[in-house]
């Protein structure tokens, strides 16, 4: 995933964050500082817990938003930059196919391969996240 497009959405996943964090009740880090729970502690116990369905949320949201990549490398790279053959994204690659190259049954198939690629990684983190994210 290009730089550029993770600080493109950082501001999203800030303000989602942001919003999880001012969620979680003081009352939880009271009562764990009164049973002796450590900053860390707390940290680890009361606040990763509580954000991860957020953390998920983010995580998969830019994964999908990564495997789209197209506009910021069009504009940053152009159509008749050399270093464009090593910068392609599948998402350029089909542009290209449809578009430049008036291949559209390619690009079809490049279209159903993103879809299927980003399908099986969403799959593989959904199925993941039952090992790490918690719902109160």
């Amino acid at each position: 995933w290009a730089s550029s497009g993770m600080w493109a959405s950082l501001g999203f996943g800030i303000i989602i964050l942001g919003a999880a964090l001012k969620n979680i009740s003081p009352e939880y880090y009271e009562a764990a500082q009164l049973d002796g729970a450590t900053k860390w502690k707390q940290f680890t116990s009361i606040t990763v817990p509580l954000v991860t369905p957020s953390l998920f949320f983010v995580t998969i949201i830019s994964v999908i938003n990564g495997f789209q990549l197209f506009d910021l490398l069009y504009a940053i790279m152009g159509q008749y930059n050399p270093a464009l053959v090593q910068s392609q994204s599948l998402v350029y690659i089909f542009y290209n196919q449809a578009f430049i190259q008036n291949d559209k049954g390619y690009a079809a198939a490049i279209g159903m391969l993103i879809l299927v690629v980003i399908g099986i990684v969403t799959f593989f983190q959904f199925r993941m996240q039952k090992k790490w994210v918690n719902y109160v």
